[in-house]
């Protein structure tokens, strides 16, 4: 039914786009022509809605909409297209080996503004690669050969979001080449994962600005309040950090993207500024999470300048507090770092809301860990999972490890069942990995010796 509704929806925009354009080309600029507002329990009404888009954003959408669902809409204009003074007026590309009118910038202001100079001049300063429609990527432009203006580009609507015109899927917002943010796994929500009490207890925060982030948006006078949640989650490597952020996003139906920072960061002076302005323009607004892994290595303090490599790297720090202060939505932080006040700068440190420590798992955590790792038709053998959780130091991650390799090796050896032997060599590389000595370690040999379970430097990681 939803989809009937909505397809009746953009139907009836474009219908009006067509009356609109007919209009125009008679010079029937009087007649008054309500644009159509789409049914806030359509899809497209919904994003309109959490947009703010205004008459003249929906305009452009319009027209966008034409060139990709009815391409048909534009044709009357292809009349015109060859007569310079009109071309110069409403804009446009036209491909012959398409037979398609493409609209521009300066289209959507033509349907705008008719022959009105002074409303021409103001659209001209309304669309612009700020606006919002391009920011949020919903709109994509392209530059034909020889353009100088930002008003003769042509106007794409990106296909990411056309499951969510239709069907109010959400959209990708990582699907161009290049950018430094990808979706992270859709599939498992907080049921799967597995933390101590605490833990659980300190996401409660995060999970009611999740809930009520949309809402807090619309109210009259939400300019008054925090418009973002910046959290740190701090622990150790394998922890759940990344995996706790993803089933939040899923559970919550907002989508994850994780920033990868070699993409990020670049030895060109201003790059850096622009792929992280890149990255927060487009999130900014949307409901979703955009989590920073090993965010100690760009959150990280401003330091002495000595040279222009040092005043470069403070105006990266300076521009990244602008982009998160101005920033509304999530933005969780992971770092194995636990001692903040060496690694952070004090000025960021002020925007943090929350700090959620991911502790080690403790023997009862990791016999969870072990049998949630393992999924039929693959069993263990009697008695090994309390033998592993209670003999061995693992975090979730490196369980996650040892039985992916366990199951292959399973599997070349025609078995089900997994044994300690089949398992130790991947035990061993385990320890090999995280810098430990491959031996028995129990919680009570941890309070002892510490460094048998968090490996070396482990000392510099703590200390809040």
């Amino acid at each position: 039914m939803e989809t009937t509704v909505n397809t009746e929806c953009i139907s009836a925009q474009l219908s009006w786009l067509s009356q609109r354009i007919d209009n125009l080309l008679n010079k029937n600029f009087t007649e008054f022509l309500p644009l159509p507002f789409p049914g806030e329990d359509t899809p497209y009404g919904k994003l309109i809605a959490e947009h703010n888009f205004g008459e003249a954003d929906r305009v452009m959408l319009n027209l966008a909409f034409a060139a990709t669902f009815k391409p048909s809409v534009l044709n009357p204009l292809l009349v015109h297209f060859r007569d310079p003074e009109k071309k110069s007026r409403f804009g446009g590309i036209f491909r012959e080996e398409y037979g398609q009118f493409y609209p521009t910038v300066r289209t959507a202001i033509f349907l705008l503004a008719a022959d009105d100079e002074e409303q021409i001049d103001y659209y001209l300063c309304y669309f612009n690669r700020k606006n919002k429609l391009f920011t949020s990527n919903l709109l994509l432009t392209h530059s034909p050969e020889g353009c100088q203006t930002f008003s003769d580009q042509q106007i794409i609507f990106n296909d990411q979001f056309i499951s969510t015109i239709l069907h109010g899927e959400a959209p990708s917002l990582d699907g161009d080449a290049g950018f430094p943010a990808k979706r992270g796994k859709r599939t498992h929500t907080m049921k799967d994962v597995i933390l101590d009490a605490k833990t659980v207890a300190d996401l409660a925060k995060l999970h009611r600005f999740a809930r009520n982030m949309k809402q807090l948006w619309s109210l009259p006078d939400s300019a008054r309040y925090r418009q973002n949640f910046i959290g740190i989650f701090s622990g150790d490597p394998g922890t759940g950090k990344s995996h706790t952020a993803e089933a939040i996003g899923n559970e919550l139906n907002l989508p994850v993207y994780k920033v990868n920072f070699a993409q990020m960061v670049s030895k060109y002076i201003g790059e850096t500024e622009k792929n992280l302005e890149r990255v927060f323009d487009r999130f900014s607004g949307q409901p979703s999470i955009l989590f920073f892994d090993e965010a100690e290595s760009i959150f990280s303090k401003r330091i002495e300048v000595k040279d222009s490599h040092d005043k470069h790297s403070n105006n990266e720090q300076s521009f990244l507090l602008q982009k998160i202060e101005e920033y509304n939505g999530i933005v969780i932080l992971a770092t194995n770092v636990q001692n903040l006040s060496q690694y952070f700068d004090k000025a960021f440190q002020r925007r943090i809301r929350q700090i959620v420590t991911f502790s080690f798992p403790e023997y009862l955590e990791r016999v969870r860990l072990w049998e949630n790792a393992l999924a039929p038709p693959f069993a263990y053998a009697e008695g090994l999972v309390d033998r592993l959780a209670k003999n061995y130091q693992f975090s979730g991650g490196s369980i996650y490890n040892i039985i992916s390799e366990g199951v292959i090796e399973a599997l070349d050896k025609q078995t089900t069942v997994l044994t300690f032997e089949l398992l130790e060599q991947a035990l061993m590389d385990e320890f090999k990995k995280t810098g430990r000595k491959y031996e028995v370690c129990t919680d009570e040999m941890v309070m002892q010796n510490p460094v048998r379970r968090y490996g070396q430097g482990y000392e510099d990681r703590r200390n809040f």
